[in-house]
């Protein structure tokens, strides 16, 4: 049985970017949230940590290289989410006035559309919104707390062994040595914990911006598509329209353009905020996915489970990202099919130009513009293609 939340009986207005609000306002970061000083100070705090904790990842990667290409590898895999997840926060960090504004007219845009069908739309895309990134953050939350648990039940292996506890770190990181030992270890070892869970928190957040302005622009762009298709729809194709019902049809088709053009300036201001977040997550995926799976053929016992879950975590990542950028993109093509296939013909010239204006500007399909990448499924299927190609190069060097 499912949690109320992720039901369609939860409150539909609730539902508008509930993961992400949820998540990042855990670590003051979300972009309605009051700036108030403490929260302002308690963001700060997070940053230091995730910064921190990506330098002494990737300094214990690099310095093992040449010693233990597996340890190395153990430690170079987890920093790749943890520097994404901090490019990711500055991102959020920097865009949040226009995060915010975006937040709320979209809000104000679908809160317009209140006919039985549309609502049906809002009820279908809003829980699948929610659902998709609480599986997200299920999957980034299993994967950071998977470290500690593997950890720990080494540690009490060897204790059992009658041998000694070792000093380390959840994820492998470079330390003082003051800090890896009592009693300052076990604070050590919490900071370092809470650091894998603001990776997950940041990249939970910022995926879940992605996807849910993604389906909440589908409902806009499929309300136009109705609100278009009832609008020129003629009862009897023989009864052409008169003068009166003409201007009426013509005002309303000019309310419906500039819905059509706002729709696309969102979607265009989207891709400015979402640029930096969309090229590393696309570029970088390949990277860890590849990387883990060759971790799991290093690794034995509990290290695979590890990097089972951080491999399914990524690649829920990248479906979430190429999953949106396909839902505007078929919207965008049902609506120049609809309009194509509606009464426009009957029309005077004014409303068939008009039509035929939308069906044109339709058929140039939306996307979330970001350089050498477009997000949909297709995309999706050429990353898992060249994740192969890594993972065969590295097994065949290592």
């Amino acid at each position: 049985m499912l949690p109320r939340f992720l039901t369609a009986l939860y409150p539909m207005e609730r539902h508008y970017f509930l993961v992400p609000k949820f998540v990042l306002s855990l670590i003051g970061l979300y972009p309605e949230q009051k700036r108030t000083l403490p929260v302002r100070l308690w963001s700060f705090f997070n940053f230091f940590i995730l910064s921190y904790g990506c330098y002494a990842e990737a300094y214990y990667g690099i310095h093992y290289i040449p010693i233990n290409i597996a340890t190395a590898l153990d430690a170079l895999c987890p920093v790749a989410s943890s520097i994404l997840s901090l490019v990711k926060m500055i991102a959020i960090w920097y865009y949040q006035d226009e995060l915010k504004s975006l937040i709320q007219r979209v809000r104000f845009l679908t809160e317009q559309q209140r006919s039985e069908r549309k609502l049906g739309y809002k009820k279908k895309f809003y829980v699948l919104a929610t659902r998709l990134t609480t599986l997200l953050l299920c999957c980034g939350f299993c994967t950071s707390t998977s470290y500690s648990v593997r950890h720990l039940i080494d540690n009490v292996l060897r204790k059992s062994r009658g041998k000694e506890w070792i000093y380390e770190t959840p994820f492998k990181m470079i330390f003082p040595d003051p800090l890896l030992r009592l009693p300052l270890y076990p604070i050590t070892y919490i900071l370092v914990h809470w650091h894998g869970y603001i990776t997950v928190v940041c990249f939970v957040g910022a995926d879940g911006f992605f996807l849910g302005f993604c389906v909440y622009l589908t409902v806009l762009l499929m309300s136009l598509r109705d609100d278009v298709f009832d609008l020129l729809e003629v009862k009897d194709i023989e009864k052409i329209p008169n003068k009166k019902q003409e201007a009426k049809i013509v005002r309303e088709m000019e309310k419906l353009v500039d819905r059509h053009n706002e729709v696309a300036e969102l979607t265009e201001r989207l891709s400015g905020v979402m640029v930096e977040i969309t090229l590393a997550q696309f570029v970088t995926s390949s990277l860890i996915i590849g990387t883990s799976v060759v971790d799991i053929l290093l690794f034995s016992g509990l290290g695979i489970i590890v990097y089972v879950v951080h491999t399914c975590a990524v690649g829920v990542e990248i479906f979430l990202y190429c999953l949106g950028g396909s839902y505007i993109m078929e919207a965008c093509s049902e609506l120049a099919r609809s309009t194509f296939s509606s009464h426009w013909y009957v029309h005077s010239v004014r409303v068939q130009k008009m039509a035929l204006l939308m069906i044109a500007r339709a058929q140039r399909v939306l996307t979330i513009k970001i350089p050498f990448f477009s997000p949909s499924l297709e995309t999706l299927t050429s990353i898992l293609r060249f994740t192969g190609s890594l993972i065969a190069l590295a097994k065949s060097v290592i």
